[in-house]
């Protein structure tokens, strides 16, 4: 039964590989993204390419953000690597919980709500109505739920640590 689980985690690795994949995909959209708008802005001095470098920065922060989210699920739950190994890399890559993980999404979907309202304000002829607040207000309450989250007693595993050696404490 064990080992039908240990077998597992290679499933994991199916996932990290299909994220570092989506990470290439995002760079690559990005960078042919900003050849675009070299050859908008070249060719035609009066286009603004403001929206288009700021669509291409986010793709290039999701791509980020998916290659760490895929590092840190190869190297830090589907992989066993010696402490040795483990502290020669860099501490980006590594993500021990779950809750660093969660954290780490809702910083990236923040991070896009915020770039896509700034490209959205910078399409607009008009000004803007109140609709547009959809965004920023969406954005700050889902930092709002980060901040809560990520305080939470339930999910700090140095809590989840003390508790267990308190219970053996108390068995003992």
């Amino acid at each position: 039964m064990i080992s039908l689980f240990r077998g597992l985690r290679y499933v994991l690795l199916l996932a990290a590989a299909g994220v570092l994949v989506g990470a290439f995909l995002m760079f690559w959209e990005a960078i042919m993204m900003l050849w675009e708008s070299y050859w908008m802005a070249r060719l035609n001095s009066d286009t603004s390419v403001i929206v288009s470098v700021l669509r291409a920065s986010d793709k290039i922060l999701l791509g980020i953000v998916l290659m760490v989210v895929g590092c840190g699920i190869a190297l830090g739950f589907a992989l066993d690597i010696p402490e040795q190994q483990r502290s020669l890399l860099p501490q980006w890559m590594i993500i021990d919980t779950i809750a660093e993980l969660k954290n780490l999404f809702f910083q990236m979907i923040i991070l896009y709500l915020v770039v896509h309202f700034a490209a959205q304000v910078g399409e607009m002829q008009t000004s803007p109505n109140w609709e547009a607040l959809v965004l920023p207000i969406s954005a700050l309450l889902l930092a709002g739920a980060m901040k809560l989250t990520a305080s939470s007693h339930h999910l700090s595993e140095e809590g989840r640590r003390e508790r267990g050696e308190s219970r053996l404490g108390k068995t003992d």
